[in-house]
């Protein structure tokens, strides 16, 4: 049964009524939740320095008005956390088409005309057939550090949008891609080119930092091309020969030519690695591209996860309730719950199977939700019908 209420599309498009300044659940403080909300996601999440914004949409307008909609709204949330868009360190925005790209730029211009943050743009599809673009932030609380990281002898950005922003321990990186970021010229020569350009650039990057690829946490992986999968993960893989970091790959454009863009978070301090144990408990494999999980202090990157077998293959809700009971298992071995879970990613194959996600998804998490965007994309598995990673924090 397909489930996709009326309701539920309305949480998306108004992230919520806005009444409350927050509420303290453990190490976390959710902001603007109305007590009596059903929505399976809080519009922000407050949890050490920084503020973890809910994806908002709109349906109703052109590009551009809806474009101002979900800002204003993304403003709202925080100025409740007591921030407001000079805080941002990282936004994604998900596009339905493209070819918005520049009008998007323009709006993002009007609320960043200096140091803007970092930014990952793909197309992806909304639970709203109407809405044009969705936008999540991550944003560092007040009196924290907040500094635009970009090597000196690197071109200046055409578009609005940092390359990395540090604050204390943590590198927000851009989703990059491969180019030469001092002059912007495209790198020749295919996928593995491509793939090393961009880390060539992270290492750059990490290291105005005084970091390096080692303090890599999490990455997030766009493919528009399913064929150079094997290729990219070939020198992905050559990166972090021996503690990859949490990963999650899906088959999705960014508005350029590049069939390829990547998205680091990096954190210094010394690192663990998380190995899932299997459902009976026995041990779990390494596996040479990902950690299931790296724990970093109070903070737990995971993975993108998937829940296929023989049982689940054509069924969405099946999959999400094995995909939560999987992230259960790792969160387990880090010490961490469903309660310390702040930020999600949720990757559907199709939109239309948004509610039968929700069923599972809030059966394992209850209560206290974390941020969220949930959006359409491909995934790498070719019977996957849902992929969901998140970041957690004690």
């Amino acid at each position: 049964m397909r489930i996709t209420t009326l309701a539920a599309v309305g949480i998306c498009i108004g992230i919520l009524n806005i009444q409350m300044a927050g509420a303290q659940s453990g190490g976390k403080q959710i902001i603007g939740r109305d007590p009596a909300s059903t929505m399976p996601f809080s519009p922000a999440v407050v949890a050490g320095d920084f503020i973890y914004l809910s994806g908002s949409l709109s349906r109703e307008g052109n590009f551009t008005e809806q474009a101002h909609a979900v800002f204003e709204r993304l403003g709202q949330v925080l100025e409740q956390a007591g921030a407001g868009f000079d805080r941002v360190a990282a936004v994604t925005v998900y596009l339905k088409d493209t070819s918005d790209f520049q009008a998007m730029n323009e709006v993002f211009r009007e609320y960043w005309p200096t140091e803007p943050p970092t930014r990952s743009t793909i197309q992806a599809d909304f639970v709203t057939p109407d809405a044009l673009l969705e936008v999540s932030m991550v944003a560092i609380k007040p009196g924290a550090e907040r500094t635009i990281i970009k090597p000196d002898d690197w071109a200046e950005n055409a578009n609005p949008y940092s390359y990395a922003i540090k604050s204390g321990d943590t590198l927000f990186l851009a989703h990059l891609v491969g180019r030469n970021y001092r002059d912007n010229s495209n790198v020749e020569g295919g996928i593995q080119a491509e793939t090393e350009a961009i880390f060539e650039a992270a290492r750059q990057l990490l290291a105005e930092a005084d970091m390096s690829l080692a303090n890599v946490v999490s990455s997030r992986v766009f493919l528009g091309d399913f064929d150079m999968f094997a290729d990219m993960n070939a020198t992905y893989r050559e990166q972090w020969p021996d503690f990859p970091p949490a990963r999650a790959t899906v088959l999705a454009h960014g508005p350029g030519s590049s069939p390829l863009g990547i998205t680091l978070v990096a954190v210094k301090g010394e690192r663990e690695r998380i190995v899932r144990p299997n459902p009976d408990g026995t041990p779990g494999r390494v596996s040479p591209i990902l950690s299931h999980a790296v724990r970093v202090g109070n903070r737990l990157y995971l993975s993108g996860m998937l829940g296929v077998n023989d049982e689940t293959r054509t069924d969405t809700q099946a999959q999400t309730r094995e995909t939560m009971a999987t992230i259960g298992r790792t969160l387990d071995a880090a010490g961490f719950g469903f309660e310390h879970l702040v930020d999600g990613i949720v990757y559907l194959t199709d939109m239309s199977e948004w509610g039968e996600m929700n069923v599972a998804y809030v059966e394992a998490i209850g209560k206290d939700f974390p941020a969220r965007a949930a959006v359409g994309t491909g995934l790498v598995s070719s019977d996957g019908r849902v992929e969901i990673m998140f970041t957690a924090v004690r």
